[in-house]
C-alpha cells in the first residue's frame, strides 16, 4: 500500500462489489436486447459503484488492496473507465426519449463518449472508427443478399479495451448492447473465441451479455462451449490422468492462495486459470508491482505443488 493512504479493502470484498456490479450490468443489457427500458435503480447502483471504485481507498488509478499478511496496490484504469463510460451512456440513453435502441444510440452520440479516453486523441479514434464501419459494412452488405455471415472474434482489447487483472476484466454496457444487437441483426452467428476459461472467473463471469443470448461463447482455445444453456468439452487428445492431475493441481492452488502470504496473486494477471487443458499462472504485473522476492516465493511454492501432484515428472 502507498504511504499515507491509510486504508484498504479486503480482496473478497472489491470482487464481491465488482462482480455484482457485473450483475447489474447484465441485466440492463438483458432489458436493452428486449426493448425495455433502463431502471433508474440500475442506473444508481452503478453510479454508487463508481463512487466507491474512486473513493479514499484508490489514489489516481491505483486501488489499495489488503490481504491477511499484506496491504498492495493493484492498477484499475480499466475499470474505473468502463464504468465511467457506463454512467455517461446511460444517463444519456435515459434522456434520449423513445424509439428503437439503435435510434437512441444514434442520438446519444456513442462515439463522443468514447473518443476522449483513446489513447492517442479524438482524430485517431475517429480515424480508426471509420476503418471499422468500413470493415463491418462487409457483414451489414451481405445481409442484404439474403445469406447472413458467420462473425468470430475475440475478447480482450477487441470486445473491450485490456484489464490489468482478468479476474476484474469486466465488459461494460455500451458493448455489449451495440454487439448484441449486431449479432442479432446481421449474423447468422456470433462466437466469443478466448484462451481463457469459462468459469473460474471465465468469459461467462466477466460479459455483461446474457449468457444464453445473440453470442455465443468459447473458452480454453475453443475446447470449451457454451451452448443451449450447458458447457460443452472437447476433450480429444487428453488422457484420464491427465484430467486427474490437472484438477488435483488445480486444488494445490486453491489452497495456495487461500494462504494469506500469496493470496494476492489471485488477482496478478490472469491469476491461476484452470482451462480445459492446463492450468496458467500471472505472477507479475505489467507494472512491476509484487516484490521480486515474493515472486521467487510463489514459484518455488507453485513447482513444490506440482511435486506434489506428479512426483515423477511425467
Amino acid at each position: 500500500m502507498s504511504p499515507g493512504s491509510g486504508e484498504a479493502q479486503c480482496v473478497e470484498a472489491f470482487k464481491r462489489m465488482l462482480y455484482g456490479m457485473q450483475n447489474v450490468r447484465r441485466r440492463i443489457v438483458e432489458g436493452l436486447l428486449r426493448g425495455s427500458t433502463v431502471d433508474e435503480a440500475h442506473i444508481r447502483a452503478l453510479d454508487e459503484a463508481l463512487q466507491e471504485l474512486t473513493d479514499s481507498r484508490t489514489t489516481g488509478e491505483m486501488r489499495h488492496i489488503s490481504t491477511p499478511s499484506a496491504d498492495f496496490p493493484i492498477n484499475i484504469r480499466d475499470e474505473i473507465r468502463g464504468l465511467r463510460k457506463d454512467c455517461e451512456f446511460l444517463h444519456r440513453l435515459s434522456d434520449s426519449g423513445t424509439g428503437t435502441i439503435e435510434n437512441k444510440l444514434e442520438r446519444l452520440q456513442l462515439e463522443t463518449i468514447l473518443a476522449p479516453y483513446h489513447p492517442n486523441g479524438s482524430d485517431k479514434f475517429h480515424e480508426e472508427l471509420l476503418n471499422a464501419e468500413q470493415f463491418l459494412m462487409g457483414f451489414v452488405d451481405s445481409d442484404e443478399t439474403g445469406i447472413k455471415p458467420l462473425l468470430v472474434t475475440d475478447w480482450d482489447g477487441t470486445m473491450k479495451d485490456y484489464c490489468s487483472q482478468y479476474a476484474t476484466n469486466l465488459q461494460p454496457v455500451y458493448s455489449a448492447v451495440v454487439m448484441g444487437r449486431f449479432a442479432e441483426l446481421f449474423t447468422r452467428a456470433t462466437a466469443v473465441l478466448t484462451a481463457g476459461p469459462l468459469r473460474g472467473p471465465g468469459i461467462l463471469d466477466l460479459t455483461a451479455l446474457p449468457i444464453n443470448g445473440p453470442v455465443l461463447f468459447s473458452g480454453s482455445w475453443g475446447r470449451e462451449w457454451w451452448l443451449r444453456g450447458r458447457r460443452v468439452v472437447h476433450d480429444d487428445g487428453i488422457s484420464e490422468q491427465g484430467f486427474d492431475a490437472i484438477g488435483r493441481l488445480s486444488d494445490e492452488m486453491t489452497d495456495l492462495l487461500e494462504d494469506g502470504v500469496f493470496s494476492q496473486f489471485a488477482l496478478v494477471g490472469s491469476g491461476v486459470q484452470r482451462k480445459v487443458d492446463r492450468l496458467t499462472l500471472g505472477v507479475q504485473t505489467v507494472f512491476g508491482h509484487v516484490p521480486l522476492e515474493l515472486v521467487v516465493r510463489y514459484i518455488e511454492a507453485v513447482k513444490e505443488r506440482i511435486h506434489r501432484v506428479d512426483p515423477n515428472n511425467t
